[in-house]
C-alpha cells in the first residue's frame, strides 16, 4: 500500500506548520491591495544561491514601501528551516512579506506586524533539450512603466507580468518580451533580457522600467568580466534585439536561457549562440564552486 505524500510545511510569522493550517487575514494589505514584496530563490544541494543578494534587495524594497522588517526573526534561518522541514535539496523557495493586517488606508505607513510567509517546493529545472532549443517568445502588448517606482520592486502587484504570461501561453510560446512606455525593450515576463552584437553584451538599463535581477547582476558583475566579455547597459530598441547575433534571458530559476525565436523570427542563427553557451557553463560552474566552498568550510 502506497503511503500518502507528505503535506507541505510552510513558514508563517515565526512558525512552521502544515500548509492546510496556514491562515492569513483577509484584511492583510498584501491580499487587499497587493501591497507587499516577494523573492523567489533556488536551492542547489540544500543551499540557497546568492541568498545575501535576495535578502538585500528585499530589505531595500521594504524600506521603499515603509515595511519594517527589523522586529521579525532571522529570515535566512527561516528559509533554511523551511527547506529542512520539507526534506528538500533542489528547490524553488518563495519568501513573501506584506505589512500585515492594518486598519489604516493603503499608502499610510504601516505600524503593525508584517506578515512573513515562506513556501518551498521541489524544483526540476528546464530540460537539456529546452536549453539546446532555447525559448520562443512574443512581444507582449503589455508594457512596463519607466515612471512607476513599482517597476523596480519585486512587488506582489504583478498584474502586468501575469497578463504578459497569459498572452505568451495563448500564443503557445515560452515567454513574452515586454517593452516600456517609450517603446524600448524592458524585460521578459519573469526575466531580464540580454543580447549580443559583435561580441559585446547588452542589457536594458535600470531606468528602462526593469526589475534589476539577482542573476542579471551575477552575469554582468561576475561572469562576463571573468570571461573577458564587455557589457553595456543601454536603451535597447526592439530592432536591436531582433537583429542581434544571439540573445538570452536570466532569472534565478532558469539561470541563463537562450532566446532563439522572437515574434516568429529567428534571433541570430535561431540556435543558442556561442557566447550564451559560455555564460551558461560559467553560471553552472559558479554554482558548483559555491556548493564546494560550503562543503569544504561549512560557510553559508
Amino acid at each position: 500500500m502506497m503511503s500518502e505524500p507528505m503535506e507541505a510545511i510552510v513558514y508563517l510569522n515565526g512558525s512552521l506548520m502544515p500548509v492546510s493550517q496556514a491562515r492569513v487575514s483577509p484584511l492583510d494589505h498584501g491580499f487587499l491591495y497587493g501591497y507587499g514584496l516577494f523573492e523567489t530563490m533556488r536551492a542547489y544541494g540544500g543551499r540557497l544561491f546568492r541568498l545575501d543578494k535576495h535578502l538585500a534587495r528585499l530589505e531595500r524594497s521594504a524600506r521603499a514601501l515603509n515595511i519594517d522588517l527589523d522586529g521579525i526573526p532571522s529570515l535566512d534561518r527561516a528559509l533554511y528551516d523551511t527547506l529542512k522541514a520539507n526534506q528538500l535539496s533542489d528547490a524553488r523557495i518563495r519568501l513573501t512579506v506584506s505589512p500585515g493586517e492594518e486598519d489604516l488606508a493603503p499608502g499610510v505607513p504601516a505600524k503593525g506586524e508584517p506578515t512573513v510567509f515562506i513556501v518551498a517546493k521541489n524544483y526540476a529545472p528546464p530540460s537539456e533539450d529546452l536549453y539546446n532549443r532555447g525559448f520562443t517568445a512574443i512581444v507582449s502588448r503589455v508594457h512596463r512603466s519607466t515612471r512607476s517606482p513599482g517597476s523596480s520592486l519585486k512587488s506582489l502587484s504583478s498584474l502586468d507580468i501575469l497578463l504578459a504570461r497569459q498572452e505568451a501561453a495563448m500564443f503557445g510560446v515560452d515567454h513574452a518580451i515586454m517593452l516600456n512606455d517609450d517603446g524600448l525593450v524592458a524585460e521578459g515576463s519573469s526575466s531580464n533580457v540580454f543580447h549580443v552584437k559583435n561580441g559585446t553584451l547588452f542589457t536594458p538599463a535600470e531606468h528602462c522600467g526593469i526589475l534589476p535581477g539577482v542573476t542579471r547582476e551575477v552575469v554582468m558583475r561576475e561572469l562576463a568580466p571573468s570571461l573577458g566579455i564587455s557589457t553595456q547597459e543601454v536603451d535597447m530598441a526592439l530592432v536591436d534585439l531582433l537583429e542581434a547575433d544571439e540573445a538570452f534571458l536570466t532569472n534565478s530559476m532558469i539561470e541563463v536561457m537562450p532566446l532563439t525565436i522572437l515574434a516568429d523570427r529567428s534571433v541570430g542563427s535561431g540556435r543558442p549562440g556561442a557566447l550564451t553557451e559560455r555564460l551558461m557553463k560559467a553560471y553552472k560552474a559558479l554554482v558548483e564552486r559555491s556548493l564546494s566552498e560550503h562543503r569544504r568550510t561549512g560557510a553559508p
